[in-house]
């Protein structure tokens, strides 16, 4: 590590310390948020089934000044607003998902191959629950990041948080060259070997430390007993990658970047990312008011419901299988059947529906439209895999 524009780092982090945490950049937000996580978290593990879900909901935090993972978490993509979702489904969802974060914050003593089999089975069961609750819905699938952001607020003293942009830059202006890989299964023994040579820096550095010390003093928007200690520095750490990234604390610093070429095909590929982003959760959206179409007329297409068709009179159906409505005619001795999808948008039966007419259209529009729907949603979740990594 090049300890010399480390320094330089240092020397710009605490220059500009100031305007980091003022109430604009707010950067002092990570030992708040890791203060209420790790508090919320162990009420939340008090609760099972619908009351461990409310929980849950309460860490996520719908007003501004309650959004304890947005920032650090969830961002283009929802991770743990996923498993929010996942939890409300029912009573055995919440309980995984509750399961879940406990096998994952379990104590593994510091030992970093339990740690990445820890994480690796949280993908695992994580991504079980998407596929069985929400598989349309890839906005929900737990990163690298994501996990790495539940360890790290849960326990910031023992875990480091990762985010891949801002670590593979900030190990660029030190000229780190351990390889931790890429994308979800990243090596924790290179990724930490990095931080912990960045925490003994900061220990060594009185002007840091000391600087460091100053945000617990009140004169920020926060009260001491509202920020984590971090004793261990792993916030102080992650604070200084994430800046040095995002406030170009790297100025004047003379590393290996990369080129304008590169430069600019990343940007392009952020660009058909975001535009992939926006066209999913468009696709996102109406797949989940096709849900909500489908749920509505799985309960009005019941045997017993009374139907009139012009040609064949009154009836009722007598059977469903899948999409197949078997229909009995006081007129005809023979059942008639009817396609699930057809009967909503071709108006073939008649039949008592309480729905007002504006969502009665939105539902048949949507019918119409299921077949490209659901593979328009699998075919752009296919595509933004490919950019995860400037997703994340």
């Amino acid at each position: 590590m090049n300890t010399k524009n480390l320094h330089q780092i240092f020397a710009n982090y605490i220059d500009r310390f100031e305007e980091l945490n003022n109430p604009e950049h707010n950067e002092t937000f990570k030992w708040w948020a890791a203060k209420q996580f790790r508090e919320q978290m162990d009420a939340a593990f008090k609760q099972s089934g619908h009351n461990f879900a409310v929980a849950l909901d309460h860490i996520k935090g719908h007003k501004k000044e309650e959004r304890v993972v947005e920032t650090i978490i969830d961002g283009k993509m929802q991770p743990f607003g996923g498993l929010v979702k996942i939890s409300q489904q029912n009573e055995e969802a919440a309980n995984s998902v509750k399961r879940l974060f406990q096998d994952l914050f379990e104590d593994d003593a510091d030992d970093l191959k339990k740690r990445e089999e820890k994480i690796a089975t949280f993908f695992q069961g994580s991504e079980e629950l998407r596929l069985k609750y929400f598989p349309n819905y890839y906005s929900y699938k737990q990163t690298a990041r994501s996990i790495a952001g539940y360890l790290f607020l849960y326990s910031p003293e023992k875990y480091y948080m990762y985010k891949a942009n801002e670590a593979k830059l900030f190990a660029d202006c030190v000229e780190y060259y351990g390889d931790w890989g890429t994308g979800d299964q990243i090596k924790l023994k290179e990724y930490y070997q990095m931080c912990d040579e960045l925490v003994a820096e900061i220990k060594n550095c009185k002007e840091l430390v000391s600087t460091d010390k100053s945000r617990f003093d009140g004169h920020f928007q926060y009260i001491r007993d509202d920020l984590a200690n971090d004793e261990a520095k792993h916030i102080l750490a992650y604070d200084i990658i994430y800046c040095t990234s995002v406030y170009n604390l790297y100025k004047g610093l003379t590393f290996k970047s990369i080129t304008s070429k590169e430069k600019k095909l990343y940007q392009e590929r952020l660009n058909k990312a975001l535009a992939l982003q926006e066209e999913y959760q468009k696709a996102e959206e109406e797949y989940a008011l096709l849900d909500q179409a489908v749920q509505h007329y799985d309960a009005v297409f019941v045997p017993g419901t009374a139907v009139i068709n012009l040609k064949y009179g009154p009836g009722r159906i007598v059977a469903r299988m899948d999409t197949v409505l078997d229909v009995q005619f006081d007129s005809q001795p023979d059942l008639i059947k009817y396609d699930f999808w057809q009967t909503v948008t071709g108006h073939y039966l008649k039949f008592e529906d309480l729905l007002d007419q504006e969502t009665a259209q939105q539902y048949e529009d949507v019918f119409r439209r299921h077949d490209c729907i659901s593979s328009g949603l699998v075919r752009l979740q296919k595509e933004l895999e490919g950019y995860q990594d400037v997703l994340e």
